[in-house]
């Protein structure tokens, strides 16, 4: 073992650099096909590996995490199944690929935590990187880890993040010896992790879309207590499984079209079952994320109309307010010659004050004038009494 370590021109004592910061330097810049120093991964668990050796005919589970014991598996007669569970240190993954000569290519692609789910052929060995993703809905993004899986003719090699058991139904199948697990090797085995992420995928898009449905059925009840954030929450979690389906759906697409000596046609019908499963995952998403798309607009819509009714009534105040305090304002200026400024009666009182007033004038008029009449009657014959007496005493007034 310190030979390979020599060899690769590792330390025997070598340790992942600490921190995240320590990973971004070793990551800009970076010659193709050469490894970060630090682990781009979260896991901080000490890296187990699960070997598991068959055939036709026995089956045997190996579990220890001396890294030395991985190189005793290379060139085994049979099938194995190597399962390594968390890389806390890239030179695993280099000592590893040393033992069972994994490209340094494919080496680098293990090792970068944003890798799309992709297949990749490397000579006589295959590639194929996806996500596990952590089935339930009650957290606000989905977790996952990536699972790197490469296969040759008599072994297949599960780069994991964490210890977290993702391919249980699998090893039970092997167990068992229940179909034809043990019979078709290294592509078959390939199949059956890839059909286990994917179910998994489809799982969880399930949980996605029967949660917006019964959102959206509460609301079109009519249920005004709903909340916008949960909405959102699930909007986020469509969109970073979206991330996943759509070239997770485009990597089995080439994988099922993909002619290797590790995938006979044999396996046609199983990745084509396999493909169907993976547009499923991915229809189940996107109209989860159109049913939240429109849950959105709806609740844009209701808040505009409660506005309308906001505003439909301050105008209807509006119009019979804004007449009014036109006339107070109009009237409270501090103008001496104002119209009316200084009479304290209204203009209808005002206009019936002027009519009596007028007509008492009239009256005052009439009965003035009826007065004079009567003081010159009474004039007139007094001046006509007077000469008639005058006269009547006085003949010579009378011949005259």
């Amino acid at each position: 073992m310190n030979d390979l370590r020599a060899r690769l021109n590792l330390k025997a004592d070598a340790a992942p650099l600490p921190g995240e910061a320590a990973y971004e330097d070793t990551e800009i810049g970076r010659a193709p096909g050469q490894l970060p120093a630090a682990s781009p991964f979260e896991s901080t668990a000490p890296t187990k590996f699960r070997v598991i050796s068959y055939d036709e005919t026995s089956c045997k589970v190996d579990e220890f995490s001396d890294l030395d014991s991985v190189g005793r598996y290379a060139g085994k007669p049979g099938m194995v199944w190597i399962q390594v569970l968390g890389i806390t240190d890239p030179q695993i993954v280099h000592i590893v690929g040393a033992f069972f000569d994994i490209p340094m290519l494919a080496q680098e692609d293990i090792l970068t935590a944003t890798s799309r789910p992709k297949f990749e052929e490397h000579g006589d060995k295959l590639l194929a990187i996806a996500r596990a993703v952590r089935i339930g809905v009650e957290e606000d993004t989905p977790r996952g880890q990536q699972i790197s899986i490469v296969a040759a003719q008599n072994w297949v090699i599960s780069f994991h993040e964490n210890d977290e058991k993702v391919f249980e139904a699998v090893e039970k199948r092997i167990a068992d010896n229940k179909g034809n697990i043990r019979k078709w090797h290294a592509g078959y085995l390939v199949y059956s992790l890839l059909d286990t992420l994917v179910d998994r995928l489809l799982y969880q898009t399930e949980e996605i879309e029967d949660a917006t449905t019964e959102l959206e059925d509460s609301i079109l009840k009519g249920t005004d207590d709903w909340d916008l954030n949960e909405v959102y929450r699930l909007k986020r979690i469509v969109v970073r499984l979206s991330r996943l389906a759509q070239p997770l759906k485009d990597m089995v697409s080439v994988l099922e079209h993909y002619e290797h000596p590790l995938l006979p046609t044999s396996l046609d019908m199983y990745l084509r079952d396999l493909y169907d499963h993976a547009i499923r995952a991915a229809d189940r998403i996107e109209h989860a994320r159109m049913i939240l798309q429109d849950l959105q607009e709806y609740h844009h819509t209701q808040q505009e109309r409660k506005t309308n009714e906001v505003i439909r009534v301050l105008t209807v105040m509006s119009s019979v307010f804004i007449p009014l305090t036109f006339l107070v304002g109009l009237w409270g200026m501090n103008f001496h010659f104002m119209p009316h400024r200084h009479r304290p009666l209204d203009e209808a009182e005002e206009v019936v004050l002027r009519k009596e007033q007028r007509t008492e004038s009239m009256a005052e008029w009439m009965r003035s004038q009826s007065m004079c009449c009567m003081i010159n009657a009474v004039l007139n014959s007094d001046l006509h009494t007077v000469l008639h007496s005058r006269l009547t005493r006085n003949p010579a007034h009378r011949r005259r």
